[in-house]
């Protein structure tokens, strides 16, 4: 039970004097002790693993939000179209792009064996990026040639044992700053 701020309940005074919650302790991978905070109180009807693997899938689904506005928007702070159409169309094609690279990084796994998440999606990127600008301009007797040597380059690239099965941690970040960071010298 959490007592509801005075400044929260002066800007809403609808609220009520005290929050119910319940706490689900879980343990990570790595063994580090984690409280979670539910409203969901009946624990018969939602049991405390299945709350703890919903978050972690939940926590997956953040870490893939962050690629595509850190790795593949380049930390852009908004989206370059002007008009309601042309935003859902640029939203549409980079969905369209990221998913793409999940599903040739899924298919150069199964071919070397490992799993999907043993591959960096950065470095995945990076080389895709690389290899369909000179996909554009190659003759097509060449692109199969070119799609072999970038599955074959993937695959050995994959992510050293001890990041595989990685947790990204929840904290807050700081934001990027939309002012170049100028440095003052001191005259002498």
């Amino acid at each position: 039970r959490m007592k509801v701020s005075p400044q929260a309940r002066e800007h809403t005074p609808a609220l009520p004097s005290h929050w119910e919650a319940r706490a689900i302790e879980t343990v990570s991978r790595h063994g580090r002790r984690r409280i979670l905070l539910t409203s969901l109180l009946d624990a018969k009807a939602w049991p405390a693993k299945e709350i703890a693997a919903q978050y972690q899938e939940r926590w997956q689904i953040e870490t893939s939000y962050r690629e595509l506005k850190q790795d593949m928007l380049g930390d852009e702070l908004t989206l370059r179209s002007g008009t309601p159409e042309t935003v859902r169309q640029e939203v549409w094609g980079t969905l369209l792009a990221y998913n793409l690279v999940r599903l040739e990084m899924a298919e150069i796994a199964r071919e070397v064996g490992v799993a999907p998440t043993d591959l960096s999606f950065t470095t995945a990127l990076h080389y895709l990026r690389y290899e369909w600008s000179w996909l554009a301009i190659s003759s097509p007797g060449t692109l199969p040639a070119r799609l072999l040597r970038l599955r074959e380059r993937l695959g050995e690239l994959l992510l050293p044992k001890q990041r595989r099965g990685r947790e990204c941690p929840r904290v807050v970040k700081k934001l990027p700053s939309r002012y170049p960071i100028k440095q003052v010298r001191s005259a002498k």
